[in-house]
């Protein structure tokens, strides 16, 4: 049976070129235990690809995109090419790692082998290892290749001989082709088409946008902040923010005014402060008016989704001119308030639990939004993904900490992506190396918003 990718998943090939990796990745810390070998990665993802057979396979194209690229068996899948070690130089530094996670995920993925890579990262400080991640989005939703599980004993028995199936031949191809055409003749259009318009409406097909997306057009951003020409190097920077200071500051904020305010509306705030204090520190002009216009997708329940979710679009205008946290954060919550009351929203934790802990399926659907829309509609992408509040490991190992990568959507020089894990809020920032060559002081300015808020919210209750 030959085996197409769909049509969106196409596109994201045909219009990726080395200056837009569209992969989605993670950088997973864990703690080792003594007696551990780099190795053991490496025999438990290999024990994996059993369940998942996908990561076996890599893409078939023929010349013309007339035909729709099949996935294939690939004769010649090397696991040590896939599964790759690395060592940071001594001491170790989170700064070394975020430096070797800049370098590898600006790098396209090989189209030749199947689309990913799992580095597998030794020397970091505090006897830590770190596993990064790069999928393409064509193979992000196929499974879980590092295997995390709330069970410190879950172990997968080890693959058995795997012998590759023969591609299809290109008669097959084009005969399997024509009779698509003869039976779904719409459907065999778009795939002569590549995809592309496809990928054009996506907003209508994995989000429903609507009358937000007719008003963002006619509003759009109040400055063209991160806007860039494509390029190709990059900068990460890795931070984390307190879960329990973030509940504080809801229950501050409760507790005076007696107004709802959700973890999502408070971290998009401290966003707008770090973002805020960032943008000054730069010397950028700043006006009571000046906003920096977020794409924050939005997961709500579907039943026809593949994770009982959907992804809708919400633009939030974060008000980095306003001088006062209280006020920041009303105008913030009142933005997600009016546009999510038209739509049921999923939980965080009945979302945590629909999905396990697969966190690049749910970043990587807010990034194939933010592809799908025009640029000049939001100056970045923020996607916020909520993780389960246990520890997890993947195969015994202890999992401290999960950062996002996300890639850099057509034209935007900064992508934010957050992951609450365990009592902890990871923020994983990817930045255009060139536009952006100060993304280590947005740490700092995180750490400060969080304070400014707290301090706003204490003392200072009432929303003027």
């Amino acid at each position: 049976m030959i085996d197409r990718l769909s049509a969106s998943d196409s596109s994201f090939l045909y219009l990726e070129d080395a200056s837009a990796a569209t992969h989605v990745g993670q950088v997973l810390i864990f703690v080792t235990p003594d007696g551990f070998r780099s190795r053991h990665v490496s025999e438990a993802i290999r024990a994996r690809l059993d369940v998942h057979p996908r990561y076996r396979q890599r893409i078939h194209t023929l010349p013309g995109r007339f035909i729709t690229p099949v996935w294939v068996d690939d004769p010649d899948f090397d696991l040590d090419y896939h599964v790759r070690r690395s060592a940071l130089p001594a001491p170790g530094s989170t700064e070394a790692l975020q430096d070797f996670v800049a370098r590898v995920c600006s790098r396209p993925l090989d189209r030749s082998r199947p689309l990913w890579e799992v580095y597998v990262v030794e020397g970091l400080s505090g006897e830590r290892l770190a596993v990064v991640t790069k999928i393409h989005q064509a193979l992000i939703d196929v499974g879980d290749i590092t295997g995390l599980s709330p069970d410190p004993q879950t172990r997968v028995a080890a693959a058995g001989p795997w012998v590759p199936s023969p591609p299809p031949s290109t008669r097959e191809l084009i005969g399997d082709t024509v009779t698509g055409l003869i039976r779904r003749p719409a459907s065999a259009v778009e795939t002569a088409r590549g995809g592309l318009n496809e990928l054009r409406a996506t907003a209508g097909q994995v989000a429903r946008v609507g009358r937000t997306l007719a008003k963002a057009a006619v509003s759009p951003p109040s400055s063209r902040d991160f806007a860039i020409a494509p390029g190709s190097a990059r900068r990460y920077l890795m931070a984390d923010i307190q879960l329990a200071d973030l509940r504080a500051i809801r229950d501050q904020v409760v507790r005076h005014s007696g107004a709802r305010a959700s973890i999502h509306a408070i971290t998009l705030t401290v966003l707008a402060g770090a973002l805020r204090s960032w943008l000054q520190g730069r010397g950028d002009p700043m006006t009571q008016s000046r906003s920096v216009r977020a794409l924050v997708p939005v997961s709500v329940s579907d039943e026809s989704g593949p994770y009982g979710s959907r992804v809708e679009a919400i633009f939030v205008d974060l008000p980095v001119g306003e001088p006062s946290p209280m006020v920041r954060l009303h105008q913030i919550r009142f933005a997600l308030e009016h546009q999510l009351a038209e739509h049921q929203g999923v939980r965080a934790q009945d979302l945590a639990a629909m999905v396990g802990f697969a966190p690049p399926a749910l970043h990587s659907l807010g990034i194939r939004l933010g592809a799908s829309l025009s640029n000049r509609l939001f100056n970045l992408v923020i996607t916020n993904v909520p993780g389960p509040q246990r520890p997890m490991y993947a195969d015994g190992l202890a999992l401290q900490a999960s950062y996002p990568v996300l890639p850099l959507t057509s034209g935007h020089a900064l992508a934010i992506g957050i992951t609450s894990y365990n009592g902890r809020v990871h923020l994983g920032v990817l930045a255009d190396r060139d536009a952006v060559p100060d993304l280590e002081q947005l740490e700092g300015a995180l750490a400060d918003a969080v304070e400014e808020l707290r301090e706003a919210a204490e003392h200072n209750p009432e929303e003027r």
